[in-house]
């Protein structure tokens, strides 16, 4: 089995956070976002990843040539043209052999094992939403298989939504309906949809079933990003000891960061050669490099090389702000 994995997005939702930082980079709870995915990918026994990047992609590229536990390639994409535009950029790296896609902004904590037992080796995975269900792809399912799929449709009449991996016993059908979509120009808000080539799939006959997802982390927002940062803390942190410091559970604080009377935590996570004095910390994420001192920190992200002392500048968390479907507030400092 190989596995594509896009990142190459912009990360736009996530500024000021990804304006340095590649989005699949972008820590959360101590480790990167494509780390998740690449031990989840390499987990299920799959060493060939093929990953698409951008043309500034150079970061992504050293970060996964460091394994030595996968055979990585890449391709560029040099348009932000989509999903589908991604995949469809990788047809002459595949064979016939089965295809796990997955998307590079969300981590996922289920065992995906079990995906070459289904029935026809094509499966969908699908989580159910509640709120605006205009802003998913989503499915409508009968008789265990999967009949339709609409990107963000305008009148919903599904709560199942596209959870963003998808498993193939042959890559073939995907591909021919992409080269059909690309081909045409047909694009869904300005993109090729990866949503519109499986519909097509259903459309020729082909059988695809879903799997509910249940431990998934959208990171795709500074907010959403800070949620995520709280769950797998709560699952993965740890406490330590730092004399003259008060350090509250859950936390993730690097070997060689420095702490220096300050409180931090719960929730916080702390990367490395960042350094923290005299101040309190608490559901934040500290890029690596960063200095803090004298400040009162709380729903943040800290970006890496981030100085703040005293005062600080304060950007929104976009859409997902304090009004929005997200949930509460988060600051975002550089």
């Amino acid at each position: 089995m190989k596995a594509i994995i896009p990142v190459a997005g912009s990360g736009s939702r996530l500024h000021p956070v990804t304006l340095e930082t590649p989005k699949a980079l972008v820590p959360v709870a101590g480790r990167p976002v494509l780390e998740y995915l690449l031990d989840q990918v390499t987990g299920m026994g799959i060493r060939d990843v093929v990953l698409v990047i951008s043309p500034s992609g150079d970061a992504i590229r050293r970060y996964v040539d460091r394994r030595d536990d996968l055979e990585a390639r890449y391709v560029v994409q040099r348009e932000p043209l989509g999903i589908g535009h991604a995949v469809h950029l990788c047809a002459d790296l595949v064979d016939d052999e089965p295809l796990l896609v997955l998307l590079g902004d969300v981590i996922y904590l289920s065992d995906f094992a079990f995906l070459a037992r289904a029935p026809s080796g094509n499966a969908i995975g699908v989580k159910r939403v509640a709120g605006d269900l205009s802003r998913y792809g989503l499915v409508e399912i009968e008789d265990g298989r999967i009949t339709r799929l609409v990107e963000k449709p305008d009148h919903p009449e599904s709560d199942l939504a596209i959870a963003g991996i998808y498993c193939f016993s042959s890559p073939r059908p995907l591909m021919e309906g992409l080269d059909i979509l690309v081909g045409s120009g047909r694009r869904t808000r300005n993109e090729y949809q990866l949503t519109d080539a499986l519909q097509w799939m259903v459309e020729q006959g082909e059988h695809l079933v879903p799997f509910e997802v249940d431990d998934l982390y959208d990171c795709g927002t500074p907010d959403r990003l800070l949620e995520a940062n709280r769950r797998l803390l709560d699952l993965n942190g740890g406490r330590c000891d730092i004399p003259g410091s008060v350090i509250i559970p859950p936390v993730d604080i690097a070997s060689d960061a420095r702490v220096h009377r300050s409180v931090i935590g719960p929730h916080v996570a702390i990367s490395s050669r960042a350094s923290v004095a005299r101040t309190v910390v608490r559901d934040a994420t500290i890029g690596s490099h960063a200095r803090i001192e004298n400040c009162d920190l709380r729903g943040s992200i800290v970006t890496p090389h981030a100085v703040l002392a005293d005062k600080v500048r304060r950007f929104s968390g976009g859409p997902d702000g304090p009004d929005g479907p997200g949930g509460a507030h988060c600051e975002v400092f550089v």
